[in-house]
């Protein structure tokens, strides 16, 4: 096979480095060194395989035939091939990036709740020495006085419970 198949399809379809680095998923440098193999069976087999896609055929006998041809409809509908699969190609990239940028923001909000329950976890264990009963029926107080309250009388609400803890210590501290 002539040398250097790769770099002379590359030129001969105007394949832009870009799009080959996306459609092989490999760097820019390795597309360049690509090109500059002597002999395509130097490319790795999965990055063949990828290439003879591109271009329709089975092997590098195949690839050759591609490099000889010169009749324009034929190296247009190669050229049509080749832009469907290169930007079919960029928008899987794409899609998948998206993904991976959903899956980004869906992990930073799962830890953030998992911050915020770890948070209760750790609030509801100050209840561990109330019975079952009491701290059910706490809770539903608690419930019932907080439900639709709006932020000033969530505010007021905590004044009266900071009130009564301070009258609580200080009638502890007097008894004792």
């Amino acid at each position: 096979m002539p040398s250097k198949v790769f770099e002379r399809l590359v030129t001969k379809f105007s394949i832009k480095v870009a799009d080959l680095v996306k459609y092989l998923e490999v760097s820019k440098a390795t597309i360049y060194n690509y090109r500059n193999l002597e002999n395509f069976a130097d490319i790795p087999k999965d990055k063949q395989y990828k290439i003879f896609y591109l271009f329709g055929k089975e092997d590098e006998k195949e690839l050759e035939l591609v490099l000889d041809e010169s009749d324009p409809d034929i190296l247009a509908g190669y050229v049509s091939r080749i832009s469907s699969i290169l930007s079919e190609s960029v928008k899987i990239r794409k899609e998948s990036l998206a993904s991976v940028e959903e899956l980004t923001a869906a992990m930073e909000r799962l830890m953030q709740e998992n911050t915020v329950m770890k948070r209760q976890v750790s609030e509801l264990d100050k209840f561990e020495g109330i019975d079952e009963f009491t701290r059910a029926v706490l809770f539903d107080k608690l419930a019932t006085i907080v439900e639709d309250t709006t932020p000033a009388e969530m505010k007021e609400f905590m004044d009266y419970l900071d009130i009564f803890e301070k009258y609580r210590m200080a009638t502890r501290k007097g008894g004792v």
